[in-house]
């Protein structure tokens, strides 16, 4: 090698390792961040903008409640939403550990392992689709998925509009008041109402709720069966039903003379997760249309 050329390539050196720093801190910093997440509705959502966590909690749970999308087997099961295992989470090294607002209690123990970032959906002021939108911007820009999160925020509300058209050719599937309700046993029901994202999403398809009574921050009214005896409506109940449910409304006298029953104005809706986000509502206005013009047709 010339002497010209060897102090050409050693001046040459350091620029290119300036370049080459840069470059690598550039994909670095549009990287998504490796995350341990600890609320459903958020692994929902990461998921749906392409984003796998690291970990999440009471994953085999999460699959059989939220259903869609599922968390695949890569995902590491932290152990509990409200009781996570540390040592898992410190074994995963995450850069972020997302939680909702509800979990802040749990902000101090976490903060020992990685930055904490609490999101509320769910709130007293109540709209949690607004919140939904607002936070998938906010996790789009914390993963580098922008394009996604814009997406995912655009095809939800198409499909909540399409749902709404398709309503819109069936009157008689929006003629009655409709309950949307959990069983917790043979007498006692959560119906969601005003605050949760259920409600959101009946308001969005032009649907009719029912229930008008108090609801906690999570859109929950806690009541007995017999409070869903309001004349010309229908009730939509979520499975999976508990244990025994079934057996004892097939001889529960109150439940067969609710006005709903006795016209067989009822149906399951597929398992949900009742506090989820943007996917949650999609899937939701999917299965509310789909079962409104079957009991019409019935």
């Amino acid at each position: 090698m010339r002497r010209r050329d060897f102090l050409l390539g050693a001046a040459c050196a350091p620029v290119m390792s300036m370049s080459m720093s840069m470059s690598t801190a550039r994909a670095a910093a549009t990287r998504a961040p490796r995350l341990v997440v600890l609320d459903w509705g958020l692994v929902e959502t990461l998921l749906a903008l392409g984003v796998t966590p690291a970990g999440a909690a009471e994953v085999a749970d999460y699959n059989a409640s939220v259903v869609r999308p599922l968390a695949p087997p890569r995902v590491t099961d932290v152990g509990l939403r409200l009781a996570p295992s540390l040592e898992r989470i410190q074994d995963l090294a995450p850069d972020f550990i997302l939680i909702n607002s509800s979990q802040e209690t749990q902000r101090a123990m976490l903060e020992r392992i990685a930055p904490v970032r609490a999101f509320a959906v769910y709130t007293e002021a109540g709209a949690p689709y607004r919140h939904a939108v607002d936070i998938t911007r906010e996790l789009a820009r914390l993963c580098a998925c922008v394009a996604q999160g814009e997406a995912l925020i655009g095809n939800t509300a198409a499909a909540l509009a399409r749902h709404r058209a398709r309503l819109a050719t069936q009157p008689d599937a929006r003629a009655q008041a409709t309950y949307v309700m959990r069983f917790f046993d043979a007498r006692h029901v959560g119906v969601y109402g005003a605050r949760s994202l259920f409600q959101d999403v009946m308001d969005a398809l032009a649907v009719l709720n029912a229930w008008h009574g108090a609801t906690d921050y999570w859109g929950i009214g806690v009541t007995g069966i017999e409070a869903l005896a309001a004349p010309a409506t229908r009730v939509l109940y979520f499975d999976p039903l508990p244990p025994g449910v079934a057996r004892a409304l097939a001889t529960n006298a109150l439940w067969h003379a609710l006005p709903a029953v006795a016209a067989h104005r009822v149906a399951a809706l597929p398992p949900f997760w009742g506090f989820g986000m943007l996917p949650s509502a999609a899937r939701f206005a999917d299965a509310l249309s789909q079962a409104l013009i079957g009991t019409a047709a019935a």
